[in-house]
Order: structure tokens, then sequence, then C-alpha cells
């Protein structure tokens, strides 16, 4: 009978781990750059632009999401910086 090792165990469950984290943060980078998009489209490049660090501190992918969709019908840069401090709460 062969021994195996603890390692050989978690090796897949580690890995997998990896593989969805890695999906996870490609989502994230997605909706961040589509988010900037949308704003440079509503608004200007150059104002878009003032978000990115805002933006980038943002690992939850459905407040991402939400933004998303508010990047899309915002009017002012005043709008948008309301929401991201109504959706850090």
């Amino acid at each position: 009978m062969q021994q195996s090792s603890i390692a050989e165990y978690l090796a897949p469950e580690a890995h997998e781990q990896g593989i969805q984290q890695g999906i996870q943060q490609g989502a994230q980078k997605t909706i961040r750059e589509n988010i900037l998009e949308a704003l440079a489209f509503q608004l200007q490049p150059e104002i878009a632009e003032t978000f990115k660090s805002d933006l980038e501190t943002i690992n939850d992918l459905q407040r991402l999401k939400q933004l998303f969709r508010t990047a899309m019908r915002v009017e002012t840069a005043d709008d948008f910086t309301q929401a991201l401090k109504e959706n850090g709460e």
C-alpha cells in the first residue's frame, strides 16, 4: 500500500482556489475598465481617470457591477463621487 502525503491531497484544492481567485481578479479588472470607459464616454476621459485609484481599492464584484450601472447613466463627476460614497458604507 502506498502512502500519500497531505500535500498531495491538498494540492488539487489549492490549485482550484488559485484558479477561482484568478477568475475573480480578472472579472474585477474587466469591470473596473468598463466603469472607466463608461465614465469617459459619459463625462470626459480625464475625469474618468480621476476615479481609477478609488476603483482599484474595491474588490466586491457586486459593488463594482452596481458602480458600472451607475457609470453608464451618470451626468456629472459629483454624481459618481456620491455613488462611490454611498456604496462604500
